[in-house]
């Protein structure tokens, strides 16, 4: 979707500005099989590259804005400190379909370092609110059509591609192309494929992209120069929690990870924890909670916080209700009138259900009366990354709960922080970014369901 959203933004601007602007060459030519080969092997080159330092240069009302920021390829995602209208700036996180933002801190960016806290998401284009995160939006979708697993065909470029002008940028020679955005698009109503927008591309003679430019729409052309001659380190260059955390590389579990697995949510069948949720609900909008959950009595207790106010949330497994509320904690004992309940079993339940309660719901879930097969979990878990906490390893699994839609090696819409063998952290993957339920053992009394609600949601 991020792909086509990005690729008709670029197309309704047309090309005007690079064919018949006053920066046109006269000299463009059909590229020759050298050429073609260069172009075709350099979204192959990028895939395997390590990440780049990048300075992004977008016109803007007579303007040139300028920011700059970090490219890991691997991910994809893009790091950068950007200029707001009002002349500050701001920290930017992208992933292919989402952004992140938050408040600026230039110590933490000079340290290539991205803070914990502060950030909100939103979708590309369809959540930008000036014309600037629009142009940024689209710049930042163009980047990641950059890196490719396999090299293009150089055949196909030979026919699209055109040599424009030789060059020279931070002192190495360049040759510059006019090609089509290297992506795969819709076929029409002939079932031809459709044209991609182009771009311009500036080659060294290495084949490792120096410049990439595209028309977002201004008089002139935006551009990325890849400071490839930058030397940094990337250790702390990882996407916020928000947008998935450090970058992952699924590998099958082992025969001792596989037993943990089987038996997490046995382990959690008598016990209770504490629950702090982040779920990001909207374009620049998070809903936090704090409460419990007790699988002894499968009934999930919080207080949230969102745009619209606070409220009490009570969930188990045959629906959930919900109360206006005050302060920033559940009170001890539920209050016994006012709630609004909704049973799954509605006709309207699905109308009602949202992120925060798939995420609550599945919590409760997290818990059973036997053990998960050894076997079988062997065969369809998957260890993403381990992740140091305190000091101790925190391994990163995904695996199916009954239920759960088949979904390729690192694809799955939920992931399950293991500290040891208990279950730490429940992350899910929506449509406004990654979703977070924190958890730690913790013992408490049962929570005291007002009988009738307790007969409604089961």
């Amino acid at each position: 979707m991020w792909v086509m959203a990005i690729m008709v933004a670029i197309a309704v601007a047309g090309w005007f500005a690079v064919s018949c602007g006053p920066g046109a060459s006269s000299a463009e030519r059909p590229v020759n099989e050298e050429e073609a080969a260069l172009l075709a092997g350099m979204r192959e080159r990028n895939h395997g590259a390590d990440p780049v330092a990048v300075r992004i240069s977008v016109p803007m009302d007579g303007e040139t804005v300028t920011a700059d920021g970090y490219l890991d390829w691997q991910v994809p995602m893009l790091y950068a400190r950007v200029p707001d209208a009002e002349g500050a700036h701001r920290l930017v996180q992208a992933i292919p379909g989402l952004i992140a933002t938050r408040a600026d801190d230039a110590a933490a960016f000079g340290e290539l370092r991205v803070p914990e806290d502060g950030w909100t998401t939103r979708q590309m284009l369809s959540g930008a609110v000036t014309p600037l995160e629009t142009t940024i939006d689209i710049l930042a979708s163009s980047l990641f059509t950059l890196t490719a697993a396999e090299a293009d065909d150089p055949a196909e470029l030979a026919q699209q591609a055109t040599w424009r002008e030789e060059g020279v940028i931070d002192g190495e020679p360049v040759d510059s192309f006019r090609a089509p955005i290297m992506v795969e698009t819709d076929t029409g109503e002939s079932g031809e494929q459709e044209a991609s927008p182009e771009a311009l591309y500036s080659l060294d003679a290495d084949g490792d992209l120096r410049r990439f430019q595209v028309n977002t729409g201004e008089p002139n052309l935006s551009a990325v120069d890849f400071l490839r001659d930058v030397e940094f380190d990337a250790s702390g260059l990882e996407a916020t929690d928000l947008l998935g955390g450090p970058a992952i590389a699924p590998t099958a579990v082992d025969e001792d990870l596989a037993e943990t697995i089987a038996e997490v949510r046995e382990g959690n069948w008598e016990d209770t924890a504490t629950v702090d949720l982040t779920v990001p609900t909207g374009d620049g909008q998070l809903t936090t909670g704090r409460g419990s959950i007790d699988w002894r009595t499968m009934t999930a207790y919080l207080h949230l916080t969102d745009a619209s106010g606070q409220r009490l949330f009570l969930a188990r497994p045959g629906g959930y209700a919900t109360l206006a509320a005050e302060g920033d904690e559940p009170p001890e004992t539920p209050p016994t009138e006012g709630w609004e309940a909704h049973a799954l079993a509605d006709e309207d339940a699905a109308e009602h259900f949202g992120a925060v309660e798939t995420l609550v719901f599945r919590l409760l879930e997290m818990a059973s009366e036997e053990a998960d097969d050894a076997d079988a979990v062997a065969e369809q878990a998957f260890l993403l990354r381990v992740d140091e906490v305190d000091g101790a390893a925190v391994n990163v699994v995904e695996f199916p709960v009954a239920g759960d839609t088949a979904a390729a090696a690192g694809q799955s819409a939920f992931r399950y922080h293991l500290s040891g063998d208990r279950l730490s952290e429940v992350e899910m993957m929506s449509y406004y970014g990654v979703a977070s339920a924190e958890l730690s053992d913790e013992d408490f009394p049962m929570v005291e369901i007002p009988w009738e609600l307790a007969e409604q949601i089961g």
